[in-house]
């Protein structure tokens, strides 16, 4: 039985996302990160950061909500939720992907960390916000959120017509600049992917209405 380490809304609803897609089978484990039950013995032995997502199987255990959504993907070609390997499909699907993770996610969470993330739960001993930092937070995902649009400004899904799990990875980080404040009807285009994404059924079953 495949089971899931989560805490909504974090980066592990991607990894709930794309099971959901998948039609797979599995247990949900809620990690109280404000209770501190991320720190445990038994959950570091399955995270060593003690951070969600991680995902356990019968026969492996992962972390990272990229690298399972990925992993889940490959596992189960038949749905067809990526290219084929070694196509010029599958070189944008690998581009969108990385890009989620190393572009957009940064940046949103570096304003979130300087605007909304609690300091005495979740941050340093006398850590502050800061509001250079939050600014160039903001700065960043604005750059990223263009270059998003420009892709975005004739198709319904990042590989075209087809969703695929790049939608899942690119998609969450959406879903995360809309929840701490940084598209605020500046993205049109954006906002009209989302909203297409947040009409799929997978999507409502891993992030309620």
């Amino acid at each position: 039985m495949i089971e899931l380490h989560e805490y909504p809304p974090t980066r592990s609803q991607r990894a709930k996302w794309a099971l959901e897609e998948l039609e797979l089978p599995y247990e949900s484990h809620i990690v109280e990160l404000s209770q501190g039950q991320q720190d445990s013995d038994d959950y570091r032995k399955i995270h060593p950061l003690g951070v969600v997502p991680a995902l356990t199987t019968g026969t492996y255990s992962m972390f990272e909500s990229v690298a399972i959504v990925l992993q889940l993907i490959d596992e189960h070609p038949q749905k067809e939720l990526a290219p084929p390997v070694g196509t010029a499909e599958r070189a944008t699907y690998y581009q969108w992907c990385v890009f989620a993770a190393s572009e957009m996610d940064p940046a949103i969470m570096m304003f979130f960390d300087n605007t909304l993330r609690p300091l005495e739960h979740m941050r340093p001993p006398g850590a502050l916000h800061e509001a250079g930092l939050a600014e160039r937070g903001r700065y960043d995902f604005n750059i990223r959120a263009d270059v998003l649009s420009k892709a975005l400004s004739d198709r319904d899904y990042l590989l075209g017509k087809d969703f695929s799990g790049a939608d899942i990875l690119v998609g969450h980080s959406c879903f995360m600049a809309r929840h701490v404040g940084l598209m605020d009807g500046n993205y049109p285009v954006l906002d009209a992917y989302y909203e297409r994404l947040m009409l799929r059924p997978g999507h409502r079953r891993a992030y309620g209405d």
